[in-house]
């Protein structure tokens, strides 16, 4: 890992003694992919306003309803 310029290493999360760096207290890093899609505007006010109750993200959001729907 020695080799790796800053950018290998932040895709890595490696720091600069080559262990694993620890996520910030209490908050999970999400990975994932980016994916752009087209939602009626009035589904897209009611999505964001529930996140904002939620204190979520929209991301955080969608990826709990989406897995809720397929769970059950």
């Amino acid at each position: 890992m020695s080799r790796l310029g800053p950018q290998a290493k932040k895709l890595f999360d490696y720091d600069a003694s080559g262990r694993e760096r620890k996520e910030e207290a209490g908050k999970e890093k999400m990975r994932g992919k980016k994916y752009t899609f087209i939602l009626p505007v009035d589904l897209m006010k009611k999505v964001k306003h529930s996140a904002v109750e939620q204190e979520k993200t929209i991301s955080e959001w969608l990826t709990d309803a989406i897995k809720k729907h397929l769970s059950g």
